[in-house]
């Protein structure tokens, strides 16, 4: 088994890289770890610039953490629509701010595969087992999309 196929391991590495996502004075240290963790993952997926949503959104799931289960729900009118059900150390923390910072991943791999990406409802909220996603072209606009950081009580903005 491949040390990457390990679910403690995955748990343990994901809760390390949770850590400075915590604190918002770490952000610059915080999306200079997740940007270069996406690089890596990037050449290791060979992830391309994709031309339709469905491309993108393939590169995106390509490119995905180890033991990751992201879901694309459906596509329609510019925008993909995604669940991501992979465990999260963040799940049920409350800190909706630590997993926009912990999102700068998939928004790093979706800056190359041509995407953007909004954060609809986090598994950081409490009950929650999953995170809502909203994907597009990259440049779209995306002001009638409403980023769970900047709509929960507890979170700090970024």
């Amino acid at each position: 088994m491949k040390l990457t196929e390990n679910r403690s391991f995955v748990r343990f590495v994901r809760r390390i890289v949770a850590w400075p996502n915590r604190r918002p004075s770490f952000e610059p240290l915080s999306n200079w770890m997740m940007r270069k963790i996406a690089k890596i993952a990037m050449k290791k997926a060979v992830t391309k610039r994709g031309s339709t949503l469905d491309e993108i959104c393939e590169q995106w799931k390509g490119a995905s953490p180890p033991m990751a289960d992201y879901r694309v729900i459906a596509i329609k009118d510019g925008t993909a629509h995604a669940e991501i059900h992979s465990e999260c150390a963040l799940r049920g923390t409350g800190d909706i701010g630590a997993c926009y910072r912990m999102m700068e991943y998939d928004r790093e791999i979706l800056r190359k595969a041509g995407g953007e990406l909004v954060i609809l409802e986090s598994q950081a909220s409490p009950g929650r087992i999953f995170c809502r996603v909203a994907i597009r072209h990259q440049g779209a606009a995306m002001d009638d999309l409403t980023p769970a950081h900047l709509t929960s009580a507890t979170s700090e903005l970024p």
